[in-house]
């Protein structure tokens, strides 16, 4: 598990992390002080602006954005992926489950909860699903208690994500 000072990322996930930093500075540097500008140029006082002021909270969201992730992107450790085991569940490792109900397959890879990404089947290592799985192996067979009641997975195979 992630202690509460460090924040482990995989190789991928800290790429995004920077990109997604790099965009909200340039918005943040470019983008915004143009907007003002032209805000500004529509004259009136400012404290009355609606447009100003919608901008001036833009630009207080983007700052917020930035600290956050700079500040998360300083402590985070990247996972070596070569040191990620494939024997079981684990950050980093991409499982295949089957559900044992509908006989349907679904394959999520497990990540620390900054990286949580659920359009791309990224789940949190902390998620009641990501608790049950780590630490099993291929062919276990695990229990989740659902708001729909009981589900059954199969383990079917374990890769690094």
């Amino acid at each position: 598990m992630e202690e509460l000072d460090e924040i482990v990322l995989t190789k991928e996930g800290y790429e995004l992390k920077k990109k997604e930093l790099e965009e909200y500075r340039r918005i943040l540097h470019e983008e915004i002080p143009r907007s003002l500008k032209v805000a500004k140029e529509h004259g009136g006082e400012l404290r009355e602006n609606k447009e100003f002021l919608d901008i001036q909270t833009e630009k207080e969201f983007y700052e917020s954005e930035v600290r956050r992730l700079e500040e998360l992107l300083d402590r985070a450790k990247v996972i070596d992926e070569t040191s990620i085991s494939t024997k079981t569940v684990g950050i980093g490792t991409r499982v295949t489950l089957k559900d044992m109900s509908r006989k349907g397959q679904v394959t999520y890879e497990l990540v620390s909860q900054a990286e949580v990404d659920l359009e791309a089947n990224k789940i949190s290592i902390s998620s009641p699903l990501g608790k049950v799985l780590v630490g099993r192996k291929r062919g276990e067979v695990i229990e989740l208690e659902t708001p729909a009641g009981k589900v059954r997975y199969s383990i079917m195979g374990i890769q690094r994500g």
